[in-house]
C-alpha cells in the first residue's frame, strides 16, 4: 500500500491574478518539490487588493484549485495544511511589549520565561472588530539590555517586542471563507499577511540580521516589511500598485487601459528607452492612431512609482525606523520587472536595491519571477509549520510568535 504524501497548499488571491500552489514536505520542513500550480485571471472580482464578488472570486479560486490538483496528479486531496495570503485595507500593525519575571534556575532565562514574556505582548485591545493575523517577535530587553536570543542568559525581567499585524475581522473571513466555498474541505486553512510570507520566501537570513526594506509592488497594493536584527521592526499595505500606474496612463493618454498594462508588461516601453525611440504609437479611444513621446510615457510611471516609495518613505520615518539597513532594499511582485521601478527604489530610499524572486522555488510553472515571492512563501511558511508542529489546535498566530521569527533568526527556535 502506498504511503500519502506529506502535503500543503497556499493560495493568493490578488487583483490581477488567482494562484494556488501544492507542495510536498521534507523532512525538515521545507518543501521538498512543487507539485502542482494552478493560475486565474481575478478579472475584477478582487480590487486593491481586496474581494469586491466573493461568488466570482470562488468559481475563478475553484478553477485554480482544479489546475493544480490536476498538474499535481490528484495530490490536492492529500493537503493538510493550506495557507492563504491576507492583504487590502484595513490591515495595521504596531510594536507591542510583554514583560516577564524571569523564573529559571540561577537566573537563567528558560522557555518558559520567553513564551510568558511573548504571550504577555498579546494582551492587548483592538477592538472587537479586529483580530491578530500575525505576530513576530522583533527583539528582546534582558533588564533593559537588547538580546537577539535571550535563552540561557542571566537576568531578571525579560520584555519582549513582538510586531503584531491585525486586521478587520471581516475582511480575514473573507479570504477564508472564499477558500471553503471554493471546494476546501477538512483543511487546516491559515491566514498569513502577505509581505510577510514574501519576506519567508526570498529574505536571506544575513540580510534579516543586517536589515532591509521589502517592498512587493503589486497590481492593486504596494506592501512593506522592515526587517532589523533578524525581527520585523514594521510593516503596512499601500491600497495603490501597477494597475494605478496603468490608470495614469490611460487617462494621460486616450488609449484602452489595456492597452496601458500591455506596455508595462511586455517590455515595449523599455526596449524603446534602449534603442532611443522618439515615439511610441498607439489607438486613441476613438480608433484613430496617435505616436506618444517616449520621454512622456516615462514621465508618467516615474511620478506615480516615485509616489508610492515616497508614501512608504514617510510613514517608515514616522514610526522613526531604523535607517541604518545594512543590506539595502529588496524589491519584488509584477512591478518589480519594470524596467525603471529598481532605479526608482534606489533614488527614493538612497539604498542599494536587488530584485528579490523565489530562486529556489524550481522551475515550474516559470515561478522563479518576482510575481510569485508571496504565494512562494506562504507554500515555505505551510511546509514549516506542518513538518514541525502538526495538526495542533493552536492557530499559526498561536504558533508565529517565536517560531517564525525563531525561523528568521538562527537560535530563537
Amino acid at each position: 500500500m502506498f504511503q500519502k504524501r506529506n502535503v500543503v497548499c497556499a493560495v493568493e488571491i490578488g487583483t490581477s491574478k488567482i494562484c494556488v500552489l501544492i507542495g510536498e514536505v521534507d523532512v525538515r520542513g521545507g518543501i521538498a518539490s512543487v507539485l502542482g500550480q494552478g493560475i486565474a485571471a481575478s478579472a475584477g472580482c478582487v480590487v486593491k487588493g481586496e474581494i469586491v464578488d466573493m461568488e466570482r472570486c470562488a468559481g475563478l479560486l475553484g478553477k485554480a484549485l482544479e489546475a493544480a490538483d490536476r498538474s499535481s496528479g490528484g495530490e490536492l486531496s492529500n493537503c493538510r495544511l493550506l495557507t492563504v495570503l491576507v492583504t487590502g485595507g484595513g490591515v495595521d500593525s504596531f510594536q507591542s511589549n510583554g514583560i516577564a519575571t524571569v523564573k529559571g534556575v540561577g537566573g537563567n532565562v528558560s522557555e518558559e520565561d520567553r513564551i510568558e514574556a511573548e504571550s504577555n505582548a498579546k494582551i492587548i485591545d483592538i477592538g472587537i472588530e479586529r483580530e491578530i493575523i500575525n505576530a513576530s517577535t522583533s527583539y528582546f530587553l534582558l533588564d533593559g539590555r537588547r538580546v537577539v536570543n535571550p535563552l540561557r542568559l542571566t537576568g531578571r525581567h525579560l520584555e519582549a517586542c513582538v510586531h503584531i499585524i491585525h486586521a478587520l475581522s471581516s475582511r480575514i473571513a473573507n479570504f477564508r471563507d472564499t477558500v471553503i466555498d471554493a471546494g476546501i474541505e477538512n483543511v487546516r486553512i491559515e491566514s498569513i499577511f502577505s509581505p510577510l510570507a514574501a519576506g519567508f520566501g526570498i529574505v536571506d537570513e544575513q540580510e534579516k540580521q543586517n536589515g532591509t526594506l521589502l517592498i512587493d509592488l503589486g497590481a492593486g497594493v504596494t506592501e512593506y516589511l522592515v526587517f532589523f536584527d533578524r525581527g520585523v521592526a514594521a510593516s503596512g499595505v499601500l491600497q495603490v500598485g501597477m494597475e494605478h500606474v496603468a490608470n495614469d496612463l490611460a487617462i494621460a493618454l486616450d488609449v484602452h487601459i489595456d492597452t496601458c498594462r500591455k506596455l508595462l508588461e511586455s517590455g515595449v516601453l523599455a526596449q524603446a528607452v534602449k534603442d532611443k525611440q522618439n515615439t511610441l504609437e498607439f489607438a486613441s479611444s476613438g480608433g484613430r492612431s496617435r505616436k506618444v513621446p517616449v520621454s512622456t510615457l516615462e514621465l508618467i510611471v516615474d511620478t506615480r512609482l516615485r509616489e508610492i516609495f515616497e508614501l512608504i518613505r514617510k510613514k517608515l520615518l514616522e514610526k522613526n525606523m531604523p535607517r541604518a539597513l545594512g543590506s539595502g532594499g529588496i524589491l519584488t511582485g509584477g512591478g518589480a520587472e519594470y524596467f525603471r521601478a529598481k532605479e526608482l527604489f534606489t533614488d527614493v530610499f538612497d539604498l542599494a536595491c536587488r530584485i528579490g524572486e523565489p530562486a529556489d522555488a524550481g522551475v515550474i510553472g516559470g515561478l522563479r519571477t518576482p510575481r510569485y515571492s508571496a504565494v512562494w512563501g506562504a507554500l515555505k511558511i505551510a511546509a514549516f509549520f506542518q513538518e514541525n508542529y502538526g495538526p495542533e489546535p493552536e492557530t499559526l498566530v498561536d504558533r508565529i510568535i517565536g517560531k517564525l521569527a525563531g525561523k528568521f533568526g538562527a537560535g530563537r527556535k
